[in-house]
């Protein structure tokens, strides 16, 4: 029981799954280098025939005096079979009836049985010679080298589609979409890795094997669209119920059976038809479930990434090689760079994992499939040393290993930082993001940097308060949603729908705000102790001021003529609110206003000025720190003070408006007014300064009739 387990754990199945792929390649090779080889390259020509592109350096060809731009007119000396240009079709599929099928079929068996001969005969010809000459040849077994590029995309797509599907399923055995998923990456293994050795064949093969050969790439074709089918039938959300899926085997086994037994009229109906079908099914399903989930952004994200890929790669497959032959034309593209398009799929799946959880895997698993790729890339490299440079199996073994580990490793770690979705920020820039949002001057301020900081972070769709806290952030398990605790004098926050619906939250984003709230909290311990000492000297400057300046004021007061004594009473009365402020403490509003009223009432009476100053209701509960006190203190004795040296006026009007968060104030007179009153005086300069480093407005009007100043200033309602 605990060697199943073993077996049925990621890493278990990962390495069944590289040990697979390896068995399988090996045969693919074993039968593509045990093929009879000539050192020809051949192609068809319009009139039917073959024509010697080129021709290998030291092989069989070679040595027998070919050449290319050569014709070759027939193989074989007794026995004579004429070569014809389809002799070379890369896929059986594309004749125009299963008759013309079987022949080139019963063909290819003749040429390998010729080609298999100790000696081959070719009889070439030059451009327009019916006849030609007779050369004989010693074909030789196929070195690796000379097997052509396509051969190679055609296995390393069928690798990486089997990779990704069988590390998808070993993270999520339990799930049908992932379970599907890996057997589509099975059919195209097969349909693949099959078509890699009948499709670079140099002139024939047996036609027994060509045929079981076809039959596996069909079947792997059938395979991977019912999967696909079948898959977004279940994900990301179930349209049908699982055993409904039975009927998709039920409908497409009997047309694979008749494929194979030649049952339909042409091989186009046989299989390219089923194919584009099966192709348009899985459009449709996909933009179904699209529709469907125009309100489940965890959806969308997974299929914007996964549908787009199978429907732009599966889809240009289809219609670079199954589309023509309906149509009557030959394919677009050889089918074994067209299979390309699949592992671009299957490439493209494996980044939408990392950035949309696709199958709701984790960010980790991505490095097992890295790490995956390192040991299947360490025996590919090992064997390719071993067959091409002879080279015994310790040295060969050591030199991959040190390239994996050398090479790859570094590779891995930057291409992961590379793929990791959106730029995270670098740690100077979550330093110094940490710092503005805690030196903000307001705990306002504070609450309203946090905010915006996750706002450039994440750009989520909602950001609301919370009642409950957690101690720290959360993600949902479908990423959809964050959930911060209270920091930065900002409530509990929940985010949802990270950038702009587009994302989700993952371990990263938790790790970036972890971070972000381990920073805030030291920085703000360091303010709080940097807020305490400065504190503290305030108290000590307020202890001076008020124990030695205010009581030499005091001692002058009771001595002093009655002229001066108005001029010491301000004095010590700004002393007193000076004391306050470097003290900390606060006042109400209404004590503001009263000791205004009274200012003003006091300097209006000695002017000769009627002073109208209604009185107001108490404004209980609104305390003034002291900035904004003296604010409100110093604009209303400017305003005073210009009234009494340039408007000659008689008359002295203010009223006072507190709601909704915001003083009003309006102070007009009757005077003669003045000529700019947003000229740029001292006093009007220091009056504009301190209302607006409070957040507030003054606004003056003058004219002839008299002159009206308004001030605002957000202030806590009562």
């Amino acid at each position: 029981m605990i060697a199943l387990r073993g077996l049925l754990s990621p890493a278990g199945i990962m390495l069944a799954a590289a040990a697979f792929c390896t068995l399988c390649v090996a045969l693919v090779l074993a039968a593509v280098l045990s093929q009879p080889w000539l050192g020809l390259t051949l192609a068809g020509t319009p009139d039917g025939g073959t024509r010697i592109l080129a021709v290998a350096q030291d092989g069989p060809a070679a040595r027998a005096g070919l050449r290319a731009g050569q014709m070759v007119l027939a193989v074989g000396e007794g026995e004579t079979l004429r070569l014809r240009a389809d002799d070379l079709m890369e896929e059986p599929d594309g004749h125009d009836s299963y008759a013309a099928y079987r022949d080139f079929m019963a063909r290819q068996s003749r040429l390998a049985t010729l080609l298999a001969a100790p000696e081959v005969a070719l009889r070439v010809a030059t451009e327009g010679d019916t006849m030609g000459e007779l050369r004989l040849l010693r074909a030789e077994a196929r070195p690796l080298g000379a097997l052509p590029a396509v051969f190679w995309v055609q296995v390393a797509s069928a690798i990486g589609c089997l990779t990704i599907g069988a590390w998808v399923w070993s993270l999520r055995r339990g799930d049908l979409g992932a379970l599907l998923f890996a057997l589509s990456g099975l059919g195209l293994f097969a349909s693949a890795l099959s078509a890699s050795v009948y499709s670079t064949r140099e002139l024939a093969l047996d036609g027994d094997l060509f045929r079981a050969l076809s039959a596996m790439n069909h079947f792997g074709a059938y395979l991977f669209g019912v999967a696909m089918i079948a898959l977004f039938l279940t994900y990301p959300r179930p349209l049908v119920r699982p055993a409904a899926l039975l009927a998709l085997p039920v409908l497409f086994l009997p047309l694979y059976l008749a494929n194979i037994a030649h049952l339909v009229e042409t091989p186009a109906q046989g299989i390219h038809l089923p194919v584009a079908l099966m192709m348009l099914g899985i459009i449709m399903l996909v933009v179904l479930q699209w529709v469907l989930a125009r309100r489940d952004p965890v959806s969308r994200a997974a299929l914007r990434w996964m549908g787009l890929s199978v429907v732009l790669g599966a889809g240009a497959f289809v219609a670079a090689i199954a589309v023509p032959p309906l149509l009557g034309r030959e394919p677009a593209l050889s089918q074994g760079y067209a299979l390309a398009f699949f592992g671009l799929v299957y490439a493209g799946i494996a980044l939408g994992i990392r950035r949309y959880r696709l199958f709701d895997l984790g960010t980790w698993s991505f490095r097992i499939l890295f790490y995956a790729a390192g040991l299947l890339l360490m025996v590919a490299l090992d064997a390719a040393l071993i067959m091409l440079l002879n080279l015994d199996q310790a040295p060969a073994f050591g030199i991959a290993l040190l390239a994996v580990g050398f090479l790859y490793l570094p590779l891995r770690d930057a291409l992961a930082r590379r793929l990791s979705g959106r730029r995270q920020p670098e740690p100077h820039e979550i330093f110094a993001a940490a710092l503005d949002v805690t030196f903000a001057p307001t705990a306002a301020g504070r609450a309203e940097r946090w905010r915006g900081l996750l706002t450039r972070l994440f750009d989520p769709l909602e950001m609301e308060p919370r009642a409950e806290a957690p101690l720290l952030p959360e993600a949902s398990a479908d990423g959809l949603e964050m959930t911060l605790p209270a920091l930065a004098n900002a409530p509990p926050l929940r985010l949802r729908f990270p950038f702009r619906g587009r994302g989700l939250f993952g371990p990263p984003h938790l790790d970036l705000v972890r971070q972000l709230a381990v920073l805030i909290a030291e920085a703000a311990r360091s303010r709080d102790a940097y807020e305490r000492g400065v504190a503290e000297e305030r108290r000590r400057i307020a202890r001076d001021l008020h124990d030695d300046v205010g009581a030499r004021l005091l001692t002058g007061l009771n001595g002093a003529p009655r002229e001066t004594r108005p001029l010491l009473q301000a004095a010590l009365t700004d002393i007193r609110a000076i004391v306050s402020g470097l003290s900390g403490e606060r006042v109400t509003l209404d004590q503001v206003l009263a000791e205004m009223r009274h200012e003003a009432a006091r300097r209006c009476e000695g002017a000769g000025v009627c002073l109208d100053w209604p009185l107001v209701a108490p404004m209980e509960g609104t305390a003034l720190e002291y900035r904004e006190a003296k604010a409100l203190t110093s604009a209303m004795r400017e305003i005073v003070s210009n009234m009494l040296r340039h408007a000659a006026a008689g008359r002295f009007s203010v009223h006072v408006v507190h709601a909704a968060g915001q003083l009003t104030l309006w102070a007009s007179d009757d005077g003669v007014g003045f000529g700019q009153p947003d000229g740029a005086g001292f006093g009007l300069t220091n009056m504009r300064q301190r209302i607006s480093e409070l957040g507030g407005s003054l606004a003056i009007e003058s004219g002839p009739e008299g002159t009206r100043t308004t001030i605002r200033l957000p202030l806590p309602a009562a």
